[in-house]
């Protein structure tokens, strides 16, 4: 079943906090914040996410959390990007997985205002110069 027709079904809960959670925990650092702990601590990754779904949560959200290029960057870590998603997202669906009965569903992000921004001024840019080649 797709997101859609779930959220038709009734409202579609998704526990978030990763990285305050992990902060707390002592696997992440006020500053860069950069997921770093899906590689290094991956046991713990999983545990939190089987906390999660017991707690309610219908979707299981992958650590990705400013795990993009510009934050990685800022860190010199940039060659971590590809393996800290790939290993996020399966973390997330071998936690899933362990919950069968649930019909969990797995979502990530990047979401991070300094990277939205440049895109959008990327999107701008190329609009703008699509625009003048007519």
């Amino acid at each position: 079943m797709n997101l859609v027709e779930r959220l038709n079904q009734g409202p579609v809960l998704c526990a978030e906090g990763y990285l305050f959670a992990m902060e707390r925990r002592g696997y992440l650092q006020a500053g860069a914040y950069v997921p770093e702990v899906v590689l290094e601590h991956p046991e713990v990754v999983t545990q939190l996410h089987r906390e999660f779904i017991r707690a309610g949560s219908d979707v299981v959200q992958a650590f990705t959390y400013y795990g993009h290029r510009e934050k990685l960057r800022l860190i010199g870590k940039e060659e971590l990007l590809e393996p800290l998603q790939k290993n996020a997202l399966k973390i997330a669906k071998d936690a899933a997985n362990e919950f069968p009965e649930l019909d969990l569903m797995i979502a990530g992000n990047v979401a991070n205002k300094t990277f939205i921004v440049l895109l959008i001024n990327s999107l701008i840019l190329i609009a703008k110069r699509c625009l003048l080649n007519k």
